[in-house]
């Protein structure tokens, strides 16, 4: 079964690169989300390299998983995270925790949980 996030919400990028990390408020609701569903047991997780998505992963998983980080989860090509996404094992329980766009186009694309 595939499971989709949103990231949370992300602080202020006070160092002008583009990519802050989660802010008080993302922390927060990311340890509520986990609570609501502890009961999902993950195989695999994956995220982009930004900041938040992997802060958000991280609150989500734990030290339970490694978080895998996946360049085609980056952006909203949509033939990329297609190709990613089929790529994935069929029998296991896969997180994936992207923006807003990349969760809409998984959501659009594949059956999937969204997690909220």
């Amino acid at each position: 079964m595939l499971y989709v996030v949103k990231s949370f919400r992300e602080d202020k990028d006070t160092s002008g690169n583009g990519n802050p990390p989660l802010s008080e408020e993302g922390v927060e609701f990311g340890k509520k989300l986990k609570l609501r569903n502890n009961a999902i047991d993950f195989d695999k997780c994956y995220t982009s390299f930004k900041l938040k998505d992997f802060g958000s992963a991280l609150i989500l998983v734990g030290d339970k998983l490694i978080v895998e980080r996946s360049h085609s989860l980056d952006n909203a090509k949509k033939e990329e995270v297609t190709d990613f996404i089929k790529s994935l094992s069929q029998d296991a329980s896969i997180l994936i925790v992207a923006s807003d766009v990349v969760v809409s186009m998984i959501k659009d694309n594949f059956d999937c949980v969204l997690l909220k």
